[in-house]
């Protein structure tokens, strides 16, 4: 039994509770005039949207940081 398809529905499913926020985040943000909150909600909800997405990318992300400060090595 695979559990990809489980997996790949609930990554869907993430995907559109998360646009779903930012469009009503977005919409009460902007009517209250809040623009840098605004950019703050887009740029945060970006970088979750990347993880749920691909969710590999923490790895990667993880060794070029551990490259940069030469931790354990």
């Amino acid at each position: 039994m695979d559990l990809s398809g489980l997996f790949d529905w609930i990554k869907e499913q993430a995907m559109y509770i998360l646009f779903i926020g930012v469009i009503i985040g977005a919409l009460v943000l902007g009517f209250k005039r809040a623009w840098i909150q605004l950019v703050g909600l887009i740029i945060g909800f970006g970088i979750i949207a990347i993880f749920i997405s691909n969710p590999n990318v923490i790895t990667d992300i993880a060794d070029w940081l551990g490259d940069k400060v030469n931790i354990g090595g």
